[in-house]
């Protein structure tokens, strides 16, 4: 079973916000609020002790190695803010992955209050299993002000087909499993795929062509355009929603540079986010359509970096991502790219 759900655990602060606050809008579509439910599970953290907290499910996505890193980043940040008062909002978050997560194991998350300002609150966060470290992150909280007069500029939003236009994708595995010619095996993935029902839904501008899919040869991009939203209707929490939005954030990112050396998944051999950073200018609805642009401007000794800015669909920049990874050649691949050189370099002396 890719999901994993933990048992619950009693409260010990009895000051502490608690997850069973409701999280959802009262609806009658089942559909809908099954799907709000599920993500908000899915970021939300459940108190053990005053300053700890502990997953309360984790998902392994397909072919991965550990647990989804989106995943671990929200709940880090859901725990930091069940610790700083309710007027103060996450402006920034430095994170690093240092091991996989095993969804077989819940994740504990030990909180460090820092600093309790009047303007800023700081919080280090310390992810575990098994005794083992496997995340760390800090997280810089802002109480607005209302009062000042600020400076305000922007970087433009892009030009790209709305979201509805777009093919979800749901609808572009569906697609792809039409072609009779598809591989065992690649059939086997995208079906595994699609018996998972996402509860966000990801919009690419542009997707492989079939010949690109079959072939593993896919025009290189340094840029790339995706727009993301919840299924399900959400309440107004802000905080939910930017757990939401940090969750969303790191699916697909590192794969920006993959995407910018030409290669298919069938190339690559390992890939894997190794840091995460976030700055959040402006508060989003999570539920409603944001665009988020993706380009890598290097890969380089097995690691890649990627950049981001998220809009919202009126073009309002509200967060600003980055993030290193590991991006490695498969065996297969090596070995071909390794025969082509020797092959050039014979054809070079004839």
């Amino acid at each position: 079973m890719p999901y994993k759900t933990f048992p619950a655990v009693i409260s010990f602060d009895k000051t502490a916000v608690k997850s069973t606050d409701p999280t959802l809008v009262p609806s009658t579509e089942g559909e809908d609020t099954d799907y709000a439910k599920s993500i908000a599970e899915a970021v939300d953290v459940q108190e053990i002790d005053v300053n700890l907290y502990m997953s309360k499910e984790l998902w392994l996505p397909p072919g991965a190695r550990g647990a989804f890193g989106g995943q671990i980043v929200a709940q880090a940040l859901r725990a930091a803010f069940n610790t700083v008062r309710e007027e103060f909002h996450v402006h920034s978050l430095h994170s690093y992955f240092i091991l996989p997560g095993n969804v077989d194991y819940p994740v504990v998350y030990q909180v460090q209050r820092l600093r309790d300002g009047r303007s800023f609150a700081t919080r280090f966060v310390t992810a575990t299993q098994r005794g083992k470290a496997i995340f760390v992150s800090s997280f810089s909280f802002a109480k607005p002000d209302n009062n000042s007069i600020t400076l305000e500029h922007q970087s433009a939003m892009p030009n790209v087909p709305e979201p509805e236009s777009l093919t979800s994708e749901h609808e572009r595995l569906q697609k792809l499993l039409e072609n009779h010619d598809l591989p065992p095996k690649y059939r086997e993935h995208i079906e595994t795929r699609m018996e998972e029902s996402s509860p966000i839904d990801y919009r690419n501008v542009h997707n492989p062509t079939p010949q690109e899919t079959f072939t593993g040869k896919i025009e290189a991009k340094d840029l790339q355009y995706r727009w993301f939203k919840t299924k399900g209707e959400l309440s107004d929490d802000p905080r939910l929603h930017a757990c939401i939005i940090a969750y969303a954030s790191d699916s697909g990112f590192i794969g920006t540079a993959a995407l910018a050396n030409g290669l298919s998944p069938r190339a690559i051999g390992m890939m894997a986010s190794l840091d995460h950073s976030m700055w959040f200018h402006a508060p989003a609805r999570a539920d409603e359509w944001l665009l988020y642009e993706m380009q890598s401007p290097r890969t380089s000794e097995g690691r890649g970096v990627a950049f981001g800015r998220i809009y919202t669909q009126d073009g309002t920049l509200i967060a600003t991502t980055a993030q290193e990874g590991i991006v490695r050649l498969s065996r297969r691949e090596q070995e071909r790219r390794r025969k082509q050189r020797e092959d050039e370099k014979s054809d070079s002396k004839l």
